[in-house]
């Protein structure tokens, strides 16, 4: 049984070795495998489009366990995901948001008194909610059993582009190690709405070419790709993008100027 973990809470205060004590005293036999810990705090995007680039590389009946939840406590629900091949623990906040866009699935909402009838704490449902939930589900316990399920689920934690006609304001879910900025457009986007991209503008960035790889542009010269989850990407050959632009992740957007395709 393989339990996936990434957080926000840092590596320096024991937040994660409570959480995996947890995961360990109720699923022994349990792989706990450590995505990062180092998801900027709060940064719910930055965690959906980091899901997004490991949770299929895992076997089968993997539990992905995601606590990045500045919301703990309130009345956002804690969820149970089921997909053909996985299971999603977290907090229904957008967390799933580009897993819950490529996957069918079934939502629950977990049920406290079920995972740990001990009680919990207001301020630590990774630690009293969500971990136990994860190693029950790893041990082969049926979301029904510990869950009530849901409707719908919350999708674009105030990350939506913003379209009208032909242009859209896209925002930035991430930027990753290498300075890279993800943009909240997918190629999948574009074939459901049957466009393609015209023009691309980014600040001082303008580009009517979406290239393939970071080595068709010169170093040291930004460009736009598609990037390996088919995510759109502004990078700087042989530099880091985020610098050289110097990003803001939460106001700056990139300009789309789209076409239809015929």
């Amino acid at each position: 049984m393989i339990i996936t973990f990434m957080t926000d809470f840092g590596t320096k205060d024991g937040y994660v070795g409570s959480v995996k004590g947890v995961l360990l005293k109720e699923a022994p036999d349990a792989l706990i495998v450590d995505i990062t810990h180092e998801i900027p705090p709060f940064n719910i995007p930055q965690a959906a489009y980091c899901l997004l680039n490991y949770y299929n590389s895992f076997p089968d009946r993997t539990v992905h366990l995601v606590v990045v939840d500045p919301g703990v406590g309130s009345e956002r629900k804690p969820l149970i995901i089921q997909t053909m091949n996985y299971h999603f623990v977290g907090p229904d906040n957008g967390v799933f948001d580009f897993v819950l866009k490529k996957e069918a699935y079934r939502a629950f909402e977990i049920l406290p008194e079920l995972v740990n009838p001990e009680g919990y704490s207001s301020t630590f449902h990774g630690r009293d909610i969500f971990a136990p939930a994860a190693a029950l589900l790893a041990k082969g316990v049926k979301p029904e059993e510990i869950a009530a399920p849901l409707d719908r689920v919350i999708i674009n934690d105030k990350k939506e582009l913003a379209c009208e006609g032909n242009i859209c304001k896209i925002p930035i879910v991430s930027i990753d190690h290498f300075g890279n900025i993800i943009f909240a457009l997918s190629r999948e986007d574009l074939k459901h709405w049957k466009k393609s991209i015209k023009l691309v503008n980014f600040k001082t960035f303008s580009s009517q070419t979406i290239l393939e790889y970071y080595a068709q542009q010169e170093p040291g010269k930004p460009l736009a790709l598609w990037n390996s989850q088919n995510m759109l990407e502004i990078a700087l050959t042989q530099g880091r993008a985020a610098d050289f632009f110097n990003v803001n992740p939460e106001k700056d957007r990139a300009v789309i100027e789209l076409t239809d395709v015929s």
